[in-house]
């Protein structure tokens, strides 16, 4: 039974006793002050409990600790915040919750932090970036809200499991949370249901038996081959919904069978079979309370509109419905547990954070959609202590998954943003899964002027860099121009942070082999920051989001102009590719052509490829090479080349598959007069 309204107080009293009866008012759950506009470290919330048996037990989802007094008795104390807090209530009515997340004191923060909080207590994407203020606009509260469970003698409050694949078809390891007040021996009825597709339930009873107090019970589930989960572009997601009944309670999880592994070159391996991974990195929000489950199915869908399979969530453990959406729809997830950067180096942390690891796991193990755990986000000190730590427990805990022990660094390349240029992309940094890459850009004017006030143009740096924005790398390394208007700078800085996108996975996508996948950072700010998302807080577009979109594309065609300002004459392109991620051979027509003062089509013709083939059909310098009658062949275009008009182009390639069109490229070059006339050079 999920309790709808509390009574609320910001107040920092140690104690019901210290709170006084004045101030409280009612308030919805799930509930954080920061919404409120509350710039506050402890909230108190009243509860009605309503009355039931034999046994009641209380789950609370809050951040970041939480204690609880119920009719005087203090009932105990827990630490994280995305680990829901289950404990067993005694009779009485009225609950006193005291939820605090207080700020790090300096020294502590924000090297040595000890709130297992990730971006959600240090990030450059959050109220006041990873600077001084950093830690205002906290998350404090009952981001979850809170439940009352009614059980009997044995009480059953979880469920989870392990999915091992078997010859003819599954071994289920199902996993029982479990609280007993003694030794018991019960029954426990199991179902398994088709839950986005027709079809038959399967039923088993097993007996689970154990000593007193409360632990995760083990069982085997033997079942035959069944449809597969698949990631939306190779198949469809087959999902399921497991139900435990024991005593009258019941428990959920979902279920889809499918298995995940890297083989030796890094691929991901899904159902056994390679799958190239185009994703992002995502933080949904800063304040879990307030997205919907409606919020996260739009969010999927924007993520599946711009042809991505895979998203990491960064550094942090977000709200149940983007998880429960995933697996819906089909898309994978990359789960980071919540540490970045710098966090306490002593036992006592090492040992707190292994603790909600595990829990990470039994929280969180049940989604088809997640395939790989990783234990840190750019750890600095921590790196070679707290990874191979955290890395061996979550091995343990889920020998089924893939774990890195961090996404480092060296694994995040930004060049055109941090250092270097966006060509550096032809490198191939942070090969051969670059995890974090991208640029800044400016949401819409009118959000902006909504948001900074006057403070919006002409810009005050100081409050433009509380809302994140880094004005040295926009520009003294993007070379980003302001303009004369604030319509004018986010048109330029977008337009650098597509032109920087759709430059770096060309790149890599033309490399694949080399690289086998690639996650973007970042997809929607989660908050009203000025970052490096392609979606602004409310998911409006940016110019980024398109090329994000359009290089995502599963067939990509991609082309690499001569260069960017040539002599009338010259050829304007020097190579061409053609990317496939789809598991089925393709015939494609291809069709090149330049628009400007006068429209040329330079190329149309019929191109075939193989299942996940990548294939460069022109090259420039090939053609030089190639025998006298196949350059005559080229004679004509040469010609009508040699007669444009100086000028802007776009050089436009399509991409179609009968009525298809798969994949659309378009690069600016401008045609210059000769300085010199134009001679045979060979």
């Amino acid at each position: 039974m999920r309790l709808e309204r509390a009574l609320f107080l910001a107040h920092g009293a140690l104690d019901p006793g210290g709170l006084p009866p004045e101030g409280w008012r009612e308030v919805a759950l799930p509930h954080q002050w920061a919404l409120e506009g509350l710039e506050a470290e402890v909230g108190w919330y009243r509860l009605s409990l309503p009355p039931g048996g034999p046994r009641r037990f209380l789950r609370a989802w809050g951040d970041y600790f939480q204690e609880a007094w119920l009719e005087g008795r203090y009932l105990g104390r827990h630490e994280g915040y995305f680990l829901p807090w289950t404990l067993e209530l005694p009779p009485g009515e009225v609950l006193y919750l005291r939820v605090s997340a207080p700020k790090e004191p300096p020294g502590q923060w924000p090297r040595f932090k000890r709130q297992i909080k990730g971006v959600l207590g240090q990030h450059d994407c959050r109220p006041g970036g990873s600077g001084p203020r950093g830690q205002e606009r906290g998350t404090g509260g009952l981001w979850g809200g809170v439940e009352v469970l009614f059980r009997e003698g044995v009480a059953l409050l979880g469920l989870t499991h392990r999915l091992h694949p078997r010859p003819g078809g599954w071994r289920l390891l199902l996993r029982f949370l479990v609280d007993a007040p003694g030794p018991f021996r019960e029954a426990v009825r199991l179902r398994l249901r088709p839950e986005n597709f027709p079809g038959e339930a399967l039923e088993k009873t097993l007996t689970l038996e154990g000593e007193g107090g409360r632990a995760w019970r083990e069982g085997v589930w033997d079942l035959p081959e069944m449809p597969l989960w698949e990631v939306w572009e190779r198949g469809f997601p087959h999902l399921f919904r497991l139900e435990a009944e024991l005593l009258g309670a019941n428990a959920t999880a979902p279920l889809g069978f499918r298995t995940v592994a890297l083989d030796g070159e890094g691929w991901l391996l899904l159902n056994g079979r390679r799958l190239f991974l185009r994703g992002t990195n995502h933080i949904p929000t800063q304040w879990l309370a307030g997205y919907t489950e409606a919020q996260a199915q739009r969010d999927v869908a924007l993520l599946k509109e711009a042809h991505l399979n895979a998203v990491r969530i960064h550094a942090h453990v977000t709200h149940p419905a983007f998880y429960q959406a995933c697996d819906r729809e089909g898309v994978l997830i990359w789960q980071d547990f919540p540490l970045q950067w710098g966090y306490a180096p002593d036992e006592a942390f090492a040992q707190e954070a292994l603790r909600q690891a595990r829990g990470m796991v039994d929280l969180l193990g049940a989604h088809p959609s997640l395939y790989l755990w990783c234990a840190q986000n750019e750890p600095t000190h921590n790196r070679h202590a707290l990874g191979p730590l955290l890395g061996a427990a979550l091995r343990a805990q889920d020998p089924t998954r893939p774990v890195k022990e961090a996404s480092d660094f060296r694994e995040h390349p930004y060049p055109g943003w941090y250092w270097g240029h966006y060509r550096d992309f032809l490198a191939l940094p942070g090969s051969p899964l670059p995890s974090e890459f991208g640029a800044q850009a400016l949401p819409r004017a009118e959000l902006l002027r909504r948001v900074l006030g006057e403070a919006a143009w002409p810009p005050q740096w100081e409050v433009w860099a509380y809302h994140n924005f880094q004005p040295h790398e926009t520009f003294r390394v993007a070379g980003v121009r302001m303009g004369e208007s604030l319509e004018a700078f986010v048109e330029n800085s977008q337009a650098y942070q597509a032109r920087l996108l759709e430059f770096a996975i060309h790149a890599y996508r033309r490399a694949k082999g080399r690289v086998v996948g690639y996650f973007q950072f970042l997809f929607a700010e989660p908050w009203e920051g000025i970052t490096w998302a392609v979606l602004d807080v409310e998911r409006v577009p940016k110019k980024g989001f398109f090329a994000l979109k359009e290089a995502s594309s599963p067939v990509l065609l991609s082309l690499i102009p001569y260069r960017e300002a040539v002599e009338v004459g010259s050829a304007p392109l020097q190579e061409a590719w053609l990317v496939s991620d789809l598991e089925r051979p393709l015939t494609l027509w291809v069709y090149l052509r330049l628009e400007g003062p006068e429209n040329l089509d330079l190329f149309h013709d019929e191109v075939g490829l193989a299942p996940g083939e990548v294939r460069r059909f022109f090259s420039l310098g090939e053609l030089w090479e190639s025998p006298l009658e196949v350059q005559a062949r080229w004679q004509p275009l040469q010609e009508a080349l040699r007669r444009l008009p100086p000028g802007a182009y776009r050089l436009v390639g399509e991409a179609w598959e009968e009525e298809r069109l798969w994949s659309r490229h378009v690069l600016e070059l401008t045609y210059l007069e000769p300085l010199l006339p134009l001679e045979a050079a060979w």
